[in-house]
Parts: structure tokens; C-alpha cells; sequence
């Protein structure tokens, strides 16, 4: 195998040694010393398993002691999309042959387009006698179309020490038969629908301690669906359903009973009726509940949002996604559930929807404390409503309480000075009665200078509000992997 050296390992430190000159006085001497060459073997090959392979494989031109060590490898990790599938097989292969499979804790495979099956299919039945930890296998991906799936061999089925699993594009087959995943605790799939829905709800069945769940659905047939996501120990789901077809004429009910869930993620241009027995521990959820067309928007279908949004009330921390706040926009004659608990909001708004939804949040969420928003969708003057009077800032009758009470930090995005913008600032600054800053990014390039000065001298309900304007302003979780919800907000 060709080895190129591109991977450079230089971990050295500096040792100091006396050094006697001539004239009999001492001189210090720097040393090199390599760190990792005093390593023994077996720290070595720990190390490169968390390289990619064919990255490891190439540490063997180092030297002749490093010719071998790669093969020591706990981890298989190789990522061939843009390889011939040729290629790719001899060397999956080549690596299998190679290396002491009873390392084996991790197999990843990332494949090429028109992998060969049977030859996938021998991969992974190769490692059947490791005590894997984490499965990956990718195939037949692409994000142009979908490709029929590969059938799922069958021995995946029987790795009982399996911690991780992710599955992309298979067609999974669950026998009647006992089936245990005993250890379990994330699962990832990308199926398609209809003819993995008993399949899916079955593996659910099997995972006693799953923890953390991610299913990209393709829905490619417009029938009907039920997906029963019913697990105790689940602490993080997203779910994502994808519609193929142009048709909404069957429902799907998506029921989810998961008294642990901590984070709940729906992204959705089905239609999906969601049935939400039990979250009462989720306090993170993101929601993307998309109408491709809004004439399709039917009385049903805003009810279905609606009912999803009221069964994640109790959450404090609410990401709405600039395609549901365009549904929203749909209901504004509708009832709304309160958010009791909700203390961050991070809204994105689009021109299609306008202003006609901020008042509305604002009233539902009495206890905000930290909001963030979104104006990049709502600027889009070249495809703005010929009715954009609709979609205008009008300030409510009523100030929410939030204002008035909690509300202590304000981020915006994408801030291009528009009058209505300029209006909003004005609206908050003037009715936020605790805000501690504001921070605003401001687009130079639309926004005059005049308008900067305006926004710095909007008299404010607070007098301990500080109000900062920078190019950029962003905003990330600290830790998305816990139940801490806390968000930081920078300029740039």
C-alpha cells in the first residue's frame, strides 16, 4: 500500500544537559527528546485509533518501528464517499486483513456510492466475534436523491455489546424473535417510509436503556404512518420526517411518551400529528414544522402545531425556526399555549410571517428572561408579500409581562436598520423595565450610521440596560449534551 507521509507527529519537549567546554566551565546544552517514541507499543496504537484510518495507516514511512504499529488499532474509521467503490473495498479490506481484529471496539464505514453489498455484507460479519462498541455504517448516501436500501445483515442483530449504533439507508428486518440491545444507549437511523415503520418500532422496543435517539424518516409513499417513540430511559430525541411526495392526504401520528426526554428536536414538512403523552423533564426543544406551500395549510394542519407546541409548554428553552413561525402566522385567530416555564427564546423570523407572530410569543411567555432574534428571513426585500402591510411591526395594546418582569438580555441578529426594526428596538428599550443589554448586530453595509446613533440614544425603562452594536452577533448552548440550558451571547 502506497504510504504518504501527511500526518506529522512532533510532541517533543526540551531537556536541559550540562555540557563541559574546553576552558573547563559548564554549558547547558537543549535536547530534543521525543515523547511519543518512548511510549510502549500498545499506548501507541490507543493513540492512532483516534485518527482516521487511512490516516493512521500512513504513520507506518516514520520509521521501522512505527511500520507496524498502526495495525494495533482499536477503531476503523474510513470515510470513501468521494472514493471508486473499488478502491474503497480493497481498502476496507486490506485494513480488516491487517490489523488484530480482537482490538476492535469501534467499525466505521462511510461508503461510496454503489457499494458492493455482499462484499459490506462480509465487513461486517468479519467482526462478528469483537465485542463491538460502536457500528457506523453509511451507505447509498446522497443528498440528490434516495437510493434504495441495502438490506441490513442480519448479524448486526446479535452484537449485544453494540453502545452506539448508527444505520443509514438499510432495510431493516426485526424477526418476531427475541431481539435484546441490552447496552444500547444511542441509536442512530435514516430509513424510509412506509416499509420501515413495524421495523422501527420493534428495534425501539429492543433498547431497555437507550438514551439518545436521531431518525431521519423519508416518507416516500402517502400513506398513513404511526411511529411510537414509547421509551423511559430516552434523554434526547430528534426526530426529522422528510416528505417525498407532494401529497398530504394521510395523517401520521407520531405518538412520543418519554418521561426522561431532556431535549426534543422536530423537524417536520409532513403534516405529522404529534401525540405527546409525557415530557414533563424536556426544557430544551427546537421546532422546524414546515408548510412547503402555505396554501396547503388547512385548519387540521395548524391544530397539529399547535397541540405539538402544547404538549413541549412546560420547556424553558424554545428555538422556533423561521418555517413554523410561518405556520404560526396561520393561526393567529387560533388559542395558543402558554409557556409557564420558559425562560430563553430564540425566534427566527421570515418576510412570509413578518411581525405578525412576536407580540403573540411574547404575551405566551410570561417568564422570558433571555431572547434572542432572528431578522436574516425577514429582510428579504426581492421576495417580500405584495401585502407587506400585513406583516409590519404594530406594537401590542398591552406591554407583556415579561418586559415588564423578567426580561434581561435581548440579542439581534441580523439587524439592517428597516423602519419596523428601528420601531422594535425603540418598543423594547422603551417597555423592558429589568433589561441588563442589548446587543445588536448591525449589518454596515445596510444600516446608516445615523441609524447607529439613534439606536444608542432610544431612552430606555431600564437604567441599567447597556446597549452594544457590533457587525456580528452569535449565540451558542454551552453544553447541548446536558440538561443545562444556558446560552452565551458574544459580538464580533
Amino acid at each position: 500500500m502506497d504510504c504518504n507521509l501527511e500526518l506529522g507527529i512532533g510532541l517533543e519537549s526540551q531537556r536541559k544537559r550540562p555540557f563541559l567546554q574546553n576552558d573547563g566551565k559548564e554549558k547547558e546544552i537543549v535536547e530534543q527528546m521525543d515523547i511519543i517514541s518512548d511510549l510502549p507499543d500498545h499506548l501507541i496504537a490507543r493513540a492512532l485509533s483516534f485518527l482516521e484510518t487511512d490516516e493512521a495507516v500512513r504513520t507506518c514511512v516514520l520509521s521501522s518501528r512505527w511500520r507496524y504499529l498502526w495495525k494495533g488499532i482499536g477503531r476503523i474509521c474510513l470515510r470513501g464517499f468521494d472514493f471508486d467503490p473499488d478502491i474503497f473495498s480493497n481498502l476496507v479490506e486490506h485494513v480488516l486483513k491487517s490489523c488484530n481484529s480482537a482490538n476492535f471496539l469501534a467499525f466505521e464505514l462511510f461508503c461510496p456510492l454503489l457499494i458492493d453489498v455482499s462484499r459490506l455484507n462480509s465487513w461486517i460479519a468479519s467482526i462478528k466475534s469483537c465485542k463491538i462498541e460502536k457500528l457506523t455504517i453509511h451507505a447509498n448516501n446522497t443528498d440528490d436523491y434516495i437510493l434504495p436500501e441495502s438490506p441490513l445483515p442480519q448479524c448486526i442483530l446479535s452484537y449485544n455489546t453494540l453502545v452506539y449504533l448508527n444505520l443509514d439507508c438499510f432495510d431493516i428486518q426485526i424477526p418476531e424473535s427475541v431481539v435484546s440491545f441490552p447496552c444500547l444507549k444511542s441509536l442512530n437511523l435514516q430509513v424510509i417510509f412506509p416499509d420501515s415503520e413495524d421495523a422501527v418500532n420493534r428495534l425501539l422496543s429492543c433498547c431497555p436503556v437507550l438514551e439518545k435517539l436521531y431518525l431521519l424518516g423519508f416518507i416516500d409513499y402517502p400513506e398513513g404512518l404511526k411511529i411510537n417513540i414509547s421509551v423511559s430511559t430516552l434523554r434526547r430525541l430528534s426526530l426529522r420526517l422528510v416528505n417525498t411526495e407532494s401529497s398530504y392526504e394521510e395523517e401520521h401520528d407520531i405518538i412520543i411518551n418519554t418521561p426522561n426526554l431532556e431535549y426534543l428536536s422536530v423537524d417536520d414538512d409532513s403534516f405529522s400529528k404529534y401525540v405527546v403523552k409525557d415530557v414533563s423533564r424536556v426544557s430544551n426543544v427546537f421546532v422546524n414544522y414546515e408548510a412547503i406551500w402555505l396554501d396547503d395549510l388547512v385548519p387540521k394542519y395548524i391544530h397539529h402545531l399547535l397541540d405539538l407546541l402544547k404538549g413541549i409548554a412546560t420547556t424553558e428553552l424554545l428555538t422556533l425556526h423561521w418555517s413554523t413561525i410561518d405556520v404560526l402566522g396561520s393561526a393567529l385567530s387560533y388559542a395558543w399555549p402558554a409557556f409557564p416555564h420558559l425562560t430563553t427564546l430564540i425566534m427566527q423570523l421570515n418576510l412570509y410571517s413578518g411581525w405578525t407572530c412576536f407580540s403573540k410569543l411574547l404575551h405566551s411567555t410570561p417568564k422570558l428572561a433571555f431572547f434572542i432574534l432572528d431578522l436574516e428571513g425577514i429582510n428579504d426585500s426581492d421576495n417580500r408579500p405584495s401585502d407587506d402591510d400585513l406583516y409590519q411591526w404594530t406594537p401590542p395594546d398591552k406591554v407583556p409581562n415579561c418586559l415588564l418582569e423578567n426580561l434581561e438580555i435581548i440579542g439581534i441578529q441580523c439587524f439592517k436598520g428597516n423602519e419596523d426594526e428601528v420601531q422594535v428596538v425603540e418598543y423594547l428599550l422603551n417597555n423592558s423595565h429589568v433589561l441588563k443589554s442589548m446587543m445588536i448586530g448591525y449589518d454596515p453595509d445596510s444600516a446608516s450610521e445615523e441609524v447607529r446613533e439613534k439606536l444608542l440614544m432610544f431612552p430606555r425603562a431600564s437604567k441599567t440596560c447597556d446597549v452594544e452594536i457590533y457587525e456580528r452577533v452569535m449565540y451558542k448552548e454551552q453544553d447541548p449534551t446536558t440538561s443545562h440550558n444556558d446560552i452565551i451571547l458574544w459580538g464580533v
